[in-house]
């Protein structure tokens, strides 16, 4: 997988992610194809089937947290960023023979930056004082948003040529 390809993708689903006043990240059900590298439309049938048979995909994602009620709205409303973590690491490991390439890449390099981080960096999303928490000792200082970007890229261009 090139650099170009990656930087396509991310542009392609941009538009897909949305971040609410907390910083929760969500995407859509394409978005979350796109970067497994699968169709949506087998991610709709499994978060269909969590409550009556549920697929493979199903029960992992339900294994990570979440209840069969969760995913069905997931369709309508949204994947929340650690579910949409949890559908990477399904199809870059544990899916068998439908395990992706690039859903490997992607995870590995999600694992150096943090899904909910970067689903934030690219839409811009920054804790204001308005939605003030409570108070957290304070987190090591990251790098600009392109250069997170940059390092992604990077990291998924090294990752591809090691496999």
């Amino acid at each position: 997988m090139s650099q170009i390809e990656i930087a396509q993708v991310i542009e392609q689903i941009k538009e897909e992610i949305q971040i609410d006043t907390s910083g929760q990240g969500k995407a859509s059900i394409r978005a979350a194809a796109r970067l497994a590298d699968v169709q949506d439309s087998s991610l709709r049938r499994a978060f269909l089937s969590a409550a009556l048979e549920p697929s493979a995909l199903a029960q992992s994602i339900m294994q990570s947290g979440f209840d069969s009620a969760a995913l069905e709205l997931w369709s309508e409303q949204g994947i929340p960023d650690m579910g949409l973590a949890a559908i990477i690491e399904y199809y870059a490991y544990d899916a068998g023979r439908y395990c992706k390439k690039q859903a490997r890449l992607v995870c590995k390099a999600f694992n150096r930056i943090g899904i909910r981080a970067w689903m934030q960096d690219i839409k811009g999303w920054s804790k204001s004082e308005q939605h003030n928490q409570p108070v957290q000792p304070p987190a090591p200082a990251l790098p600009p948003v392109e250069q997170r970007l940059h390092t992604f890229v990077q990291a998924m261009k090294t990752l591809a040529e090691w496999h």
